[in-house]
């Protein structure tokens, strides 16, 4: 039986993805591989309810090698549920790029959408 999901996204700079998550967003790194050093591999990053994995480019085209590119374009949007939108919007919005501003959905939930620093988005809704 399926239990959880949690997303693994490839970066050119795991520290400085880190440093995005936990000084923009607020989140907290769980463990690094290895754990300290210039150059990471791999993380793991969590807030409240939910887990994000980043690895490191060349770690991970090791590890699948049809993941293979010259240059990370992101292919996917991760979406975020939260309780209070506008609490969080209000906490991002100056600190962050925004790459949808706060708007009504078709479908009736309040969301907007922020870039991280590898250019990945990430829709907020509530």
């Amino acid at each position: 039986m399926y239990e959880t999901i949690t997303t693994n996204i490839m970066v050119k700079n795991v520290k400085e993805t880190i440093k995005f998550y936990e000084e923009k967003m607020g989140f907290q790194k769980i463990l690094s591989v290895p754990e300290e050093g210039e150059i990471l591999n791999f993380a793991i990053l969590n807030k409240d309810k939910i887990s994000i994995m980043i690895q490191e480019q060349q770690n991970l085209i090791e590890e699948y090698s049809t993941l293979k590119t010259d240059e990370i374009v992101p292919t996917f949007t991760l979406f975020i549920t939260v309780d209070d939108v506008l609490k969080v919007y209000n906490e991002l919005k100056d600190r962050v790029k925004i790459a949808k501003e706060l708007h009504k959905t078709f479908y009736g939930k309040d969301e907007f959408a922020i870039f991280d620093n590898n250019g990945n988005i990430l829709t907020i809704s509530c």
